[in-house]
């Protein structure tokens, strides 16, 4: 779960300079995830000494140089790869990851934003079933251990009435 993934995909839209790239972020996504600029930037630096963005300087007469940031072709196969896996199906991470991964899907069309949705209606049975299953094998003088599996049975079922709703949602025609 991190913030890395949003700004390859806003870069993937278009190359663009950090200030810029910034307003993107906070305009498209800034409800949804806390980043500071200077956090922005650290991880832009991060991004480029792992090959996964390129940042050139321009010159301009009229001001200060700045840098230009465009995703590398390592970095538009690592954001591909992470838009189409399911997120964890923590409360927390389907609250950041999954909605920024709905939001970089739906740009790439109906197909993709509903095989991202159903790979994730998915998981989330999976993950279900299995806290269901070692519930069944608590015993019952485990009782916090049962409050907590309660409460996350009850968290994912409630995520995937969530996902589920969504599928609902989405416009039938392409």
């Amino acid at each position: 779960m991190r913030p890395e993934y949003v700004l390859l995909g806003l870069l993937m839209r278009r190359g663009m300079h950090g200030y810029d790239l910034y307003h993107q972020y906070q305009s498209q996504l800034g409800r949804v995830w806390r980043m500071s600029q200077s956090q922005m930037y650290a991880i832009l630096k991060r991004l480029e000494a792992q090959g996964l963005v390129s940042g050139l300087v321009e010159e301009d007469s009229r001001g200060p140089s700045r840098r230009h940031f465009a995703v590398t072709e390592m970095g538009q196969e690592r954001f591909s790869r992470w838009l189409l896996e399911p997120s964890d199906c923590s409360s927390r991470v389907m609250r950041l990851e999954f909605i920024s991964r709905l939001f970089f899907a739906s740009m790439k069309g109906k197909k993709t934003l509903e095989l991202v949705i159903t790979e994730q209606i998915a998981a989330s049975y999976r993950e279900l079933g299995n806290h269901e299953r070692i519930y069944e094998g608590l015993d019952a003088s485990e009782v916090f251990n049962r409050l907590a599996l309660d409460l996350r049975v009850r968290q994912l079922k409630a995520m995937l009435e969530w996902l589920n709703a969504l599928v609902a949602q989405l416009p039938h025609a392409e």
